[in-house]
């Protein structure tokens, strides 16, 4: 009885009478006497809501506000929202991992600074419902847990690699996160048959491999590590096909990896002081897939034309303002993500990439499209989410192969009735755009209908 009378207090007024949402750890739950499944109960899911992914980084947003106040970094904020039928924050319930220190005034800080800055916080067109929304949030560079592979090929410790006895039936060596601040050749060289040598998230300061000595290799990872041009150094080989340098301290296209004379994959994101120059991208002609993932690039040098066999790029997060012209010349190109910039415009030769078959371009300042878009006749995906588009461009109808097209989050007020057309289209989303809000569901549910019987799938 108590229970069912504590959940309808929950329904009919929750926390109303407070003029800021309260902000609860889980133990801080208990001491209010509600329970996680009570809240469960009395709020429903977000989904169906329109626009819910950016109404979460909206939040994140407000929290990272709140936590800037500390000098705390590397931890994990998971939380969720309870949202009432007025749209106002009723509960906040947080839980914090992997903080190595200064938990208490974490939370305090959290408790004390976040009400305020959510007490005018709305929520609209809930139509009379309670919602809630779960988000996880990593503040800095979280630690994860060492995971320690295990397999007859396969060695994952230091004392390992120094006293197995059969060496030549090991494949594998994993010695991640050990905090090593030296690379233990006397180890490593044991291994005649290694093909994955992985030494990510160590202190590794310098890195100076023969490969002579090991013939087979073909995956190095060192993600992770404190290496520069001058100390990470790999003899001439043909055997490597992958190198991950993601998040080191270079500043260029190591010559390392040019030494590779059949290298497939380089993985350079997380480098922010690049500079690369028109010789950056020299003698790199096996390369297929190349990540500048976060390296706040504002520009490519035209040398990148270069890699005429490139197939995959990945520019996610940086600071384009527009597409730099090079990425054009690269013919082979079928994959290009370029989310996460501040782009406004793609260049008119766009036609050039005839091979582009997957285009991420979500999150950016696009509200046009070149003219000779439709002349990506091999595109299959195209997500243009998070965007400024307000009206359907034209040039998506005219894309004969497209498979699957996400508008979602931009500023279209009207159901875009063009794409009742599509023919080929197999998924279509467009959650978070304002005709969601401001249209009866009765204006474009017949729209939607006709496209789910050719049958496209549609997120909405």
């Amino acid at each position: 009885m108590k229970t069912l009378l504590l959940l309808v207090s929950l329904l009919t007024f929750g926390p109303l009478l407070y003029a800021q949402p309260k902000v609860l750890s889980h133990e801080g739950l208990k001491h209010e006497g509600i329970t996680e499944d009570q809240l469960a109960t009395a709020y429903t899911s977000t989904n169906g809501i329109a626009g819910a992914i950016q109404i979460g980084q909206n939040l994140d947003t407000l929290i990272r506000k709140a936590l800037s106040k500390t000098t705390l970094t590397n931890y994990l904020l998971t939380y969720g929202v309870y949202v009432n039928e007025s749209g106002s924050i009723d509960y906040v319930l947080y839980d914090l991992a992997r903080v190595k220190e200064g938990r208490d005034s974490l939370q305090n800080l959290i408790e004390s600074a976040l009400p305020p800055l959510l007490q005018d916080w709305q929520l609209k067109g809930l139509g009379g419902k309670k919602v809630r929304f779960y988000r996880i949030l990593a503040m800095g560079r979280p630690p994860q847990p060492r995971t320690v592979r295990t397999g007859d090929s396969l060695i994952s410790t230091l004392e390992a690699a120094r006293t197995t006895l059969d060496t030549l039936k090991i494949k594998s060596l994993h010695l991640h996160q050990l905090d090593l601040t030296e690379v233990p050749y006397d180890a490593i060289y044991r291994f005649p048959n290694l093909e994955v040598l992985d030494l990510h998230q160590n202190k590794l300061t310098a890195l100076d491999l023969d490969m002579a000595r090991l013939p087979r290799l073909k995956n190095l990872d060192l993600r992770e590590n404190m290496l520069s041009q001058e100390t990470l150094k790999l003899t001439v080989n043909r055997s490597l096909k992958i190198l991950n340098v993601h998040t080191n301290r270079l500043t260029d296209v190591p010559d390392a990896a040019r030494n590779c004379k059949e290298l497939e994959s380089l993985w350079m994101g997380g480098n922010k002081e690049l500079k690369f120059s028109n010789r950056s991208f020299r003698k790199l002609r096996s390369l297929h897939d190349l990540n500048l993932y976060g390296c706040e690039l504002t520009s490519l040098p035209g040398g990148i034309r270069k890699l005429r066999g490139l197939e995959v790029l990945d520019l996610y997060y940086n600071t384009f303002a527009e597409l730099p012209k090079p990425v054009t010349r690269l013919r082979k190109l079928n994959q290009l993500a370029v989310a996460h910039n501040q782009i406004t415009t793609l260049p008119k030769r766009i036609d050039r990439l005839k091979h582009l078959q997957m285009f991420y371009i979500h999150h950016n300042h696009l509200s046009t499209l070149p003219d000779r878009m439709p002349r990506l006749e091999k595109l299959q995906l195209l997500d243009l989410g998070y965007n400024w588009f307000s009206t359907l461009p034209p040039e998506i109808l005219a894309l004969q192969n497209l498979r699957e097209l996400d508008l979602s989050g931009n500023n279209l007020n009207t159901f875009p009735v063009q794409l009742s057309e599509a023919r080929y289209l197999e998924k279509l989303h467009l959650r978070g755009n304002p005709f969601l809000r401001n249209e009866t569901e009765q204006a474009y549910l017949p729209y939607i209908q006709q496209l789910e019987k050719k049958p496209t799938e549609v997120f909405y």
